[in-house]
């Protein structure tokens, strides 16, 4: 049995459960339960249910519930941080703050008192605006007046905030009805006079009245930002109706291909082919004080909490009743802790809630196939226990079935393992591009692998892409809205594919074919699966070796140097062992670590030193594209703009950018990455003004950069990314002012 007043972690809980599944005969009798029992047979096990049940109660997700003195604690925490003007951390102290303090109450009133006051330091008005709104909502419910908090002091302090907001945004007429509202209750509600410096600097509010053209309230212009409302009110614009699909696209049947798209016209590059919102989604754990719970919207500083949990946060008030009137209610308090145990299993409960309702078009998800008939019994097992936690779950900790009385126990338990295995092979990431500000003239890592998942969904329509390990659409994401587009021309009759996770830039032939069979039963027929050739060919590029005599390139890659015992050199007609190149690698990997490390510690000058020592000793082994000498390349552009050497730096960068290219792609995200980086340095740091060469192909990066943002990520006149297409159109601009040379 489980041991006393100890946490199991869900993997080691689920080894004890299959450990005795194993060994008292449980697997035989589960193996031979048909797929719409499993639960049942589950749920009817005594130990089983006990071991979940025990496990359910442990004391550990009480983390996820409101605690009044954390939020005291974090709140007192922020005040340090605020004192010292360190203000990024003292906002996640203050938001922490909100989080652990229970709905409506004095704690949370007070965080947000403090927010408000480290956003106007920084200048963020609205932000300030809507946390004194808030703090001043609870306040005028609280019945309050202890030692350490006046209510009256609060709320005149608030009020005197307030109007400094409203005046710096010259929005006067607001200003003018809080400044007359404070005069009251600091006369004859709350008797506190107010200083003479504050009444001085409204005094422009007295004169208001005398100057009819002020009495229109001038609202600072705001960029728009990408939010749920602005992207709904962009398809209406547009007379959208989701899920988009291009009518370009002809779905059709095969036996062999199940479902799919084909192109009924020529597609160009770049076209929008489906747009769509995901039937259920869940953001992951270690993005919940991130994004947006409900919508994805990044949460850079300002986000509310749940009422009832202390672990997500919101985007504004309307996502936060949304959420809490549909999935959230199911999810709360020690949920939100349970859920960040057990992986996907999350969106099998949120999609589960979904189907269960009746309420919305279910057979788009009852139709994606779920292939529960090709998991093995140990694995079918596993999952079976997961639904089995998972009812146990709405059934002891919510008051889901009481709500839905028509609904049993047992076709709640078959739903939640069907969506189970639906997902593993139906799951969709939400991706996020471009997140960081970008600064003029930053310095970022060159090779992003994969952008940041921070979310799984499914897609009915965009699941019916079938997989190519080279395929032929982009998908991004918009908050939670997925975008597929055309990332080459598309030719009538052709099929429209979507990758699954192996890409062949990323992964061997052998590797991919493993991977695809394991989690999606199939073996992977495209076109690059289908010519071992071409697929030998990219990796002779970023995986090449060179001749240990002669330097020249040889047909060998890395990966042969784990499989062969010795490689031979076409040219020079000399024979090596694999150990020599491997002995000769690991040296320069331990130099290039030990570069990377005085680089994180600041020592530029050394880390210069030692990284282009390691770029020589890769250059003795390896070809000019390998990946292994674009690291090196791409680390020492960055040793160099640090040291303020940007000539050097833009060589670098040049030097690395034609390997990146023939490695993702010429149209691909990390090219448009690169693009932009050269660009900024050229901009921003290169004595550029009497070099029309120059400026012109600072112009063409900037443009083709441009482009491909465009193409992978734009949908209608939606702005998917506000700030970094900001900072490439002023680069633009910068130049094309150059070549008139009006600068």
């Amino acid at each position: 049995m489980m041991p006393v007043n100890t946490f199991i972690r869900w993997e080691n809980l689920m080894d004890i459960l299959t450990h005795y599944g194993v060994n008292n005969g449980f697997m035989e009798t589960f193996k031979h339960t048909a797929n719409n029992e499993k639960i049942n047979l589950c749920m009817q096990n005594q130990f089983i249910r006990s071991c979940l049940e025990k496990w359910l109660d442990d004391s550990k997700f009480n983390e996820s519930l409101k605690n009044l003195t954390k939020s005291n604690e974090t709140r007192l925490a922020g005040n340090e941080e605020f004192k010292m003007n360190r203000l990024e951390l003292c906002c996640k102290l203050y938001t922490k703050a909100a989080q652990f303090a229970p709905c409506k109450s004095i704690e949370l009133a007070l965080a947000f008192s403090n927010r408000s006051a480290m956003y106007l330091r920084l200048n963020k008005y609205q932000e300030c605006l809507k946390d004194i709104d808030a703090a001043l909502n609870i306040l005028e419910n609280l019945d309050i007046n202890e030692k350490e908090v006046h209510k009256g002091q609060l709320i005149i302090k608030l009020l005197k905030r307030k109007i400094e907001c409203l005046m710096t945004l010259k929005q006067y007429e607001s200003a003018k009805t809080n400044w007359e509202n404070i005069l009251e209750l600091s006369k004859n509600i709350y008797k506190i006079p107010l200083e003479d410096q504050f009444i001085k600097k409204c005094k422009i509010l007295l004169d208001y009245d005398k100057n009819d053209s002020n009495k229109i309230d001038i609202v600072k212009n705001v960029d728009e930002m990408l939010t749920e409302d602005l992207i709904k009110k962009k398809l209406d614009k547009n007379k959208i109706t989701l899920p988009f699909t291009s009518s370009k696209l002809q779905l059709c049947y095969t036996e062999a291909k199940g479902r799919h798209f084909v192109a009924s016209a020529k597609i160009e590059y770049g076209e929008l082919l489906i747009f769509e919102n995901p039937f259920a989604f869940v953001l992951l754990p270690e993005y919940y004080n991130s994004f947006c719970y409900n919508c994805c919207a990044p949460l850079k500083y300002y986000s509310i909490p749940c009422d009832n949990c202390c672990t997500i946060l919101f985007c504004d008030n309307k996502c936060l009743q949304e959420a809490s009137n549909s999935y959230h209610r199911w999810e709360c308090k020690q949920g939100t802790s349970i859920f960040k145990c057990i992986g996907i299993a999350h969106l099998a409960l949120r999609l589960t809630l979904e189907t269960s309702q009746g309420n919305r078009n279910n057979d788009q998800i009852y139709i994606l196939l779920t292939h529960i008939d090709d998991f093995k019994s140990l694995e079918l097992y596993q999952y079976s226990l997961t639904a089995t936690l998972l009812l146990i779950y709405l059934q002891k900790k919510t008051n889901f079935f009481e709500k839905h009385p028509n609904l049993k126990m047992s076709s709640v338990g078959n739903e939640l393992l069907h969506h189970m295995t639906r997902l593993v092979c139906n799951g969709n990431a939400i991706s996020t591009h471009m997140m960081s500000d970008h600064e003029s003239g930053s310095f970022t890592s060159i090779i992003d692998e994969s952008q940041p998942r921070i979310g799984t969904a499914i897609f009915p329509t965009s699941s019916l892409l079938n997989h190519s390990c080279d395929p032929n659409i982009f998908s991004s994401n918009m908050l939670k809205y997925v975008v597929i587009k055309a990332s080459r021309d598309i030719n009538k009759g052709e099929e429209i594919t979507n990758c699954y996770g192996p890409n062949f830039r990323r992964m061997r032939l052998v590797n991919r074919q493993v991977s695809l069979k394991e989690q999606y039963h199939f073996d992977c027929k495209c076109c690059i699966c289908m010519d071992p050739q071409k697929d030998d060919m990219f990796f002779k590029i970023i995986e090449g070796l060179v001749c240990l005599s002669c330097n020249n390139e040889i047909s060998a890659t890395l990966s042969d140097l784990d499989v062969k015992d010795s490689v031979y050199c076409d040219l020079c007609r000399k024979q090596f062992r694999t150990i020599d190149f491997k002995k000769r690698l690991l040296k320069a990997d331990k130099t290039y670590n030990k570069g990377m490390k005085l680089l994180e510690a600041s020592n530029i000058l050394k880390a210069k030193n030692v990284i282009s020592e390691s770029l020589r000793l890769y250059t003795l082994v390896l070809n000019q594209k390998n990946s292994n000498i674009t690291k090196c390349e791409d680390s020492l552009a960055k040793c160099f703009a640090l040291a303020g050497d940007f000539e050097n730096c833009y060589m670098y960068l040049d030097r690395s950018f034609n390997a990146i290219e023939d490695r993702f792609g010429k149209n691909s995200l990390e090219v448009a990455y690169e693009l932009d980086k050269m660009s900024d340095i050229m901009v921003n740091n290169l004595d550029m003004r009497n070099n029309r060469n120059l400026i012109h192909k600072a112009l063409r990066y900037v443009q083709r950069s441009m482009e491909i943002f465009h193409a992978n990520l734009s949908a209608w006149d939606i702005p998917y990314n506000e700030s970094g297409i900001a900072n490439i159109k002023y680069k633009e601009n910068i130049l094309l002012q150059f070549l008139e040379g009006r600068f």
